[in-house]
């Protein structure tokens, strides 16, 4: 599928949504009415419409508030998270998932899997030892029964979380190893919007995967539809000269974070020598001089998560 044919296929479904909403508006139907502004916000928001697409989510919470559909909660607030996600307000969604993980599970929260994928979301962009561990384990926990059941879709997004969460802890092999799971489950069934949906993070590891012919017809089309190619091309293939390699990408992670040599190498288990080399070669690479022109100049190429 090219990227044009599903911006065609997007818009067309787009215009059969919005029909039905403004039936399920003027005929007062609350449950259609809910469904609609969170697909509407859905796509919205895999357009990059954020402003509508949080539109969209105000129009549904009040609805939800004061009618008892639990089957949407989960849906409700997973968009909410991804939105917080795209509007670069981390906190909020690290919060969020932090106390719903904590909740006491008799308060009435909803114990879906659209909740607990967004759970592992908020907790992988968190992105410390421990929060990676848990997302972990939370998908580990959801795998098995989605795999047995034949849902396919949240067997697909699982993986692909999985090895968002291998590749923030650095273990490059096992986030390939669950990419690719995620690709092969994905490709007869012409997945598309669920990797776009997950937007730069899953590009570098596409790339990365593309680098390393995995898949790479498949791959290709991905890239393509939700503009990797030209948000990674352009960002970095484009104007580095040689790529940041994985442990150059942890070490300047954490220059951005205000880590010193000897934290930094406390946390990778390498020497503090060994982190000056990298820092120099991370500095030969983006063509600057010391650390804060480093993570300014990474900032504006988007290289830190």
């Amino acid at each position: 599928m090219s990227g044009t044919s599903w911006w065609n296929e997007l818009a067309e479904a787009e215009e059969h949504l919005f029909q039905g909403l403004e039936r399920a508006e003027l005929g007062g139907d609350v449950r259609a009415m809910i469904a609609g502004y969170l697909i509407a916000g859905r796509l919205k928001l895999t357009e990059g419409d954020i402003e509508t697409a949080a539109g969209y989510l105000e129009r549904a919470r009040p609805l939800l508030e004061n009618a008892p559909f639990p089957d949407w909660i989960g849906r409700f607030d997973r968009l909410q998270l991804e939105l917080w996600l795209a509007q670069d307000r981390l906190r909020a969604a690290v919060e969020w998932a932090d106390a719903l993980l904590h909740s006491d599970p008799a308060n009435g929260q909803p114990e879906g899997e659209a909740v607990q994928l967004a759970i592992a979301h908020g907790l992988i962009a968190k992105g410390n030892g421990p929060s990676l561990a848990q997302a972990l384990a939370l998908l580990k926990q959801l795998l098995p029964a989605a795999k047995a059941e034949g849902r396919m879709g949240v067997m697909i997004e699982a993986l692909a979380l999985q090895a968002l969460a291998h590749w923030r802890r650095g273990e490059a092999a096992s986030a390939l190893t669950a990419l690719e799971r995620a690709l092969r489950a994905a490709e007869p069934e012409g997945y598309v919007r669920l990797f776009a949906d997950f937007g730069l993070p899953l590009a570098r590891l596409l790339q990365e995967a593309r680098s390393r012919n995995v898949m790479p017809d498949y791959v290709g089309k991905l890239m393509a539809v939700f503009g990797a190619d030209r948000a990674i091309s352009a960002s970095v293939e484009g104007v580095l000269p040689e790529p940041l390699s994985l442990r150059e990408q942890e070490v300047l992670q954490r220059i951005a974070a205000g880590l010193t040599n000897r934290e930094i190498a406390e946390q990778l288990v390498i020497s503090p020598e060994t982190v000056k080399k990298h820092t120099g070669s991370i500095y030969g690479k983006l063509g600057v001089r010391g650390r804060t022109e480093a993570v300014a100049r990474a900032r504006a190429l988007d290289l830190l998560n």
